[in-house]
């Protein structure tokens, strides 16, 4: 017994089947060509009777297929792969919700990597990725992909997966190698800040979250843009830096507020910044949403409850997964996915 184990309970020590395709055939009373078009879900027809034989001599033997094997005979597995940012924020996590729909609607895996944030890593995270042989590709990564992750967008290709990747209507021009869909960051900002202005606010801050992540400059300038073409001018201590997170929201919303800046709207580049925003101005004696209003960006599901209810950008984040994944697979979608302006309490003028 384990020396782990429980006096009085037994314990079972599965192990690992060294059992082959060929093994499975032979305890079927089949040929190898049939079991294998009868467990790989091969177009060619298996009578019935030989498909239920060839499963039950493969559960009895504990059959795993070798995927990377079938990988190299086919050319690519039946791997879906999307890359993101971090996966413990909402906005990837819908995103995920939603390719992986799709995938399973094309009969694929979907398997979902992070590079935590970190642009280095995007590199050695892609060629991981390329070693799956996936059949498709979707980037959603934030920062852009970097010229390091370069070799490793070609390697992908090479190994014969397309690749998506989500990039922000900021003019900035996408690699040759992946296929874009543009997210309306830029645009959705700036339909944020006119409509903010129509409603009667003057007197705006940013917190436009770290300046070399691709969406949060695209939303941050969007927002600048859109006051300016309706007359204001925001100073420059009036947008401040940070972390692109809850905690970066706060910290930014603290700086403000110790500086001795109180503005009227404060525009967070995300919705767990605004979150954050919240919160600080909660922690400094101020009611936000009636002393100080807050807007964020992207319209989460899991803040549905935030009080007060937070005006924002709605972005369809399941179905930008879906089109994604869709775009790879090679369907016809969208170019572009626009946000749409939703006004809520936080900014609503008494």
């Amino acid at each position: 017994m384990s020396a782990n184990a429980r006096p009085g309970r037994s314990v079972e020590v599965v192990e690992r089947s060294s059992a082959t395709l060929e093994d499975v055939a032979r305890a079927a009373g089949v040929s190898l060509a049939t079991a294998s078009r009868a467990l790989n879900g091969s177009t060619r027809r298996v009578r019935p009777e030989y498909v239920e034989r060839v499963e039950a001599a493969a559960r009895e033997l504990r059959y795993m297929p070798n995927v990377q094997a079938q990988a190299v005979a086919r050319g690519a597995t039946t791997v879906v792969s999307l890359v993101v940012g971090e996966i413990t924020d909402p906005y990837f996590a819908q995103i995920a919700a939603g390719a992986m729909r799709a995938a399973d609607r094309a009969g694929l895996v979907l398997v979902i990597t992070s590079t935590a944030g970190d642009a280095e890593r995007e590199a050695s995270v892609l060629r991981s990725v390329a070693g799956l042989r996936p059949r498709a590709v979707v980037l959603a990564v934030s920062r852009g992909t970097s010229s390091a992750a370069g070799a490793g967008v070609e390697l992908l290709r090479g190994g014969g997966a397309s690749v998506v990747a989500l990039v922000s209507d900021d003019g900035a021009a996408s690699s040759t190698a992946v296929i874009p869909l543009v997210v309306g960051n830029r645009a959705g900002a700036a339909a944020l800040a006119e409509a903010l202005v129509d409603e009667g606010h003057r007197d705006f801050a940013v917190l436009a979250g770290e300046p070399d992540v691709v969406t949060a400059r695209a939303r941050a300038t969007g927002f600048v843009d859109g006051l300016a073409g309706r007359g204001i001018r925001l100073a420059d201590d009036r947008v401040v830096a940070g972390v692109f997170t809850r905690d970066g929201g706060h910290a930014a919303m603290t700086q403000l507020l110790e500086a001795g800046v109180r503005p009227g709207c404060v525009f967070a580049v995300n919705d767990v910044s605004a979150v954050g925003a919240l919160a600080a101005i909660r922690d400094h004696g101020l009611e936000p949403g009636r002393d100080i209003a807050v807007a964020g960006f992207d319209d989460v599901g899991t803040l549905a409850d935030v009080v007060p209810a937070l005006s924002t950008v709605h972005l369809p984040l399941e179905t930008i997964g879906e089109f994604a994944v869709q775009a790879a697979l090679g369907e016809d979608v969208p170019a572009v996915v626009a946000g749409e302006v939703v006004l809520r309490a936080s900014t609503r003028l008494a």
